[in-house]
């Protein structure tokens, strides 16, 4: 049963004055006869009633203070604070002479008239000279560039574990030289686990599926070599991501194909690119400021040395994001909250709302001096306000007659507002029923399912199992087996995966969040399941009028019914370990067929083997899966009801 929440407060101003005026006989020895409102004494005892409740009610009252405190003592985030909003642009620039322009980082652009929606580049861009109308070539072994133009989803690499290449050709034109890195947009059909590089919460650090290498051609001649350094925001073609190619001395706008290949395509499924684009960088929904001198002098010489002060920054209300200072030559810093703080430390806390650098009282926090020299550094941006479409009219913050103009190639996402102090504690609850220790087998599927920066769509922990001890439980091994998460919407694409694995980089990351949080005396391993090979015989009654439709429609729908991510009854993937019955197919295939036919029997073959006429099931081990190469399909004659009856 679940216990009330106590109140604190529940005794009111009347139910304290009438238990005190029944105490006055008493305790005054029945010298205080008038216990009426116009007595004095009286007066007085309502007075501290009324007192006395607004110290209950305070009971009640957890400050938000005391509830930032907490949190940081719990090692959990305090408040968290504005968060901008992120996209990718496409920059043009207009060109002065011969030389490529370049656009430098933290270039201000704004897609708002008014100029308050302000994003500024992450990174200097080369902006290269295109072709009037041109377009990214991908040639993969065949030409889709058509694919590519209808984001269909170009595969770019078979994930068969053997050497692959993709080439693509950019549309630079003439034969400039390159004052700065290619920066190209690889815009992928990524699992949401495995976020873009250039939104908030992207993992780092993630090891790649596959090792790339990065190379460039001259089109239609020999000529080629190696990038001089390559800098990879899609971890290997993971996610997507801007890959900054840093190329060699002779390189020029000539030398516009890029060749992406490598010695061993591990990745689970061939990554499916939607768009290139070049000319690009990460933008996010913030602008640095500085203010010094006259800006901030008037304040700081105004000051008092008292608690409270407070310093107001210019343009900053509703959109302070960071800010640092720097007084007399010592420099302050920001902090979530003053409660941990000495009195000689040089922090404040910052005051979205007004704009503001909020110092401590000589307790928690020091009190700054009057008449200092002040310059702050800070950031302002973030919140929701940054989130939007796709739009091509970005323009220079305050300078519309600069010679840049941009367009968005992704949706600008991930703005978020600060975060209150109820949304925090209700975070922090939440956060209560999180597993963080690998303790039963439950806990090492949870955790394995949450690590961050891959998709991984099940996994199976087999207690007991150690790789090098196949047929004996080992006590305190654990093995964890992975099924990615691949595509499955469209079983006859040429880079559809039946028997997806996970990729090596994938297994470092979730051996490496499950190491943290295993207990001292268990030894994890993680695999991919083992999959084996499934025939099915199907035995059809009668004569079908359509048999090669039948067939069809019976291969496809016993082929989900299996699948280890959509199979099962709860489609939610073939249960690991789960025997191979043949009712259950039956089932799944009189399901399937309807009216077109009637499946009467349904035989399993196992590992290439021919299927057995046994109606007993075929058993699987813990970590296994089926994987269906074939169906078969024969024509039986139909029995007839009460045919071999005596």
């Amino acid at each position: 049963m679940t216990l009330p929440a106590p109140k604190l407060d529940d005794l009111t101003w009347a139910d304290m004055l009438a238990a005190v005026r029944r105490r006055i006989p008493a305790e005054s020895d029945g010298l205080w006869t008038l216990h009426a409102p116009v007595d004095p004494g009286v007066t007085l005892l309502e007075l501290f009633a009324y007192l006395l409740e607004q110290r209950l009610y305070w009971l009640d009252q957890v400050p938000d203070a005391l509830v930032v405190a907490i949190l940081r003592l719990l090692g959990l985030d305090p408040p968290r604070p504005a968060r901008p909003a992120a996209t990718v642009l496409a920059v043009t620039a207009r060109r002065t002479g011969t030389a490529v322009p370049v656009v430098p980082a933290g270039t201000a652009l704004t897609r708002d008239p008014a100029g308050r929606i302000v994003f500024t580049v992450d990174d200097d861009v080369a902006v290269f000279p295109l072709a009037e109308d041109g377009e990214v070539t991908v040639w993969t072994g065949r030409d889709r560039t058509a694919d590519l133009r209808a984001r269909r989803g170009v595969p770019l690499l078979a994930a068969d574990g053997a050497a692959a290449e993709v080439r693509f050709t950019l549309p630079l034109t003439g034969a400039h030289p390159a004052p700065g890195p290619l920066s190209l947009l690889f815009e992928l059909d990524a699992p949401a686990a495995s976020g873009p590089d250039w939104l908030p919460g992207s993992v780092a650090g993630v090891p790649p599926p596959a090792e790339l290498t990065w190379s460039w051609f001259r089109p239609g001649t020999e000529t080629r070599g190696p990038f001089e350094k390559a800098e990879d925001g899609t971890a290997g073609l993971r996610r997507s991501g801007i890959v900054r190619l840093y190329p060699p001395a002779g390189w020029t706008t000539r030398d516009s194909g890029i060749l992406v290949s490598t010695p061993a395509a591990t990745h689970a499924a061939p990554p499916r690119l939607l768009q290139l684009a070049v000319n690009v960088s990460a933008a996010h929904h913030r602008r640095r400021r500085t203010a010094s001198g006259g800006e901030l002098q008037e304040q700081v010489d105004a000051w008092l040395k008292l608690p409270g002060r407070r310093l107001d920054l210019p343009e900053a209300a509703e959109r302070l994001l960071e800010a640092s200072l720097r007084l007399a030559g010592q420099q302050w810093r920001a902090v979530p909250d003053l409660t941990f703080c000495g009195p000689a430390d040089r922090v404040f806390v910052l005051d979205r709302t007004e704009g503001a650098l909020v110092f401590g009282d000589g307790l928690t926090g020091r009190i700054p001096h009057p008449r200092q020299e002040a310059s702050a550094e800070y950031t302002i941006g973030g919140g929701r306000d940054g989130n939007g479409g796709m739009t091509a009219n970005w323009v220079p913050a305050g300078d519309s007659t600069a010679a840049i103009t941009a367009a968005n190639l992704v949706r600008a996402e991930g703005g978020a507002d600060p975060e209150t102090v109820a949304e925090a504690r209700q975070r922090a609850a939440a956060s209560l029923g999180e597993v963080t220790r690998a303790v039963t087998a439950a806990d090492f599927t949870t955790l394995a399912l949450a690590t961050p920066g891959v998709a991984v769509a099940r996994a199976h922990a087999s207690l007991g199992e150690h790789p090098d001890f196949p047929c004996t439980p080992v006590p305190g091994a654990v093995t964890v087996h992975l099924v990615p998460a691949v595509p499955r919407a469209d079983p006859a694409r040429e880079d559809f995966v039946a028997a997806p694995r996970p990729d090596p980089g994938m297994l470092c990351a979730v051996a490496a969040h499950l190491e943290q949080a295993r207990l001292l005396t268990s030894e994890i391993f993680v695999r991919a399941p083992r999959y084996r090979e499934v025939v099915l015989r199907a035995d059809l009654s009668g004569d079908p009028a359509d048999r090669d439709r039948v067939s069809a429609r019976l291969t496809e729908a016993l082929r989900r019914f299996l699948d280890p991510l959509t199979g099962g009854d709860d489609q939610d993937g073939w249960p690991f370990g789960r025997p191979l019955r043949p009712a259950a197919l039956l089932r799944a295939a009189h399901r399937a067929l309807g009216d077109l036919a009637a499946v009467s029997a349904v035989a399993i073959g196992l590992d290439g083997a021919d299927p057995d006429e046994d109606c007993r099931e075929v058993p699987l081990g813990p970590g296994e899966l089926p994987v269906l190469r074939a169906v078969r399909t024969r024509i039986v004659s139909a029995v007839e009801p009460g045919e071999g009856l005596a």
